[in-house]
């Protein structure tokens, strides 16, 4: 019976050692005005990022219809020098 009472004053006070440890480790709580200025920073991030997307989508899709009309206006309106082409009403060449 003795042990018992032994037992429950370490344990306590091993307790009461560790008690104000762990309180100093937990963060106080964030207030409402905090918490709301980081879910604002969160959404500008993500309209940012939105907007650094859709530029880099508009900047390939420019340089795609540039590629197309260079292609168009320098392109090889001729047909290859392998091909022959007929004029209109021979029959053969």
């Amino acid at each position: 019976m003795r042990k018992a009472p032994k037992t429950v004053v370490c344990l306590s006070l091993a307790l009461a050692v560790a008690w104000p440890a762990a309180a100093q480790t937990r963060l106080p709580r964030k207030s409402p005005a905090e918490r709301r200025v980081q879910e604002i920073n969160r959404d500008l991030q993500q309209q940012q990022r939105l907007q650094r997307f859709e530029q880099q989508n508009q900047f390939e899709t420019n340089q795609l219809r540039q590629s197309i009309d260079r292609q168009r206006t320098f392109g090889n309106p001729t047909p290859p020098a392998g091909i022959r082409t007929c004029p209109a009403g021979s029959v053969g060449c």
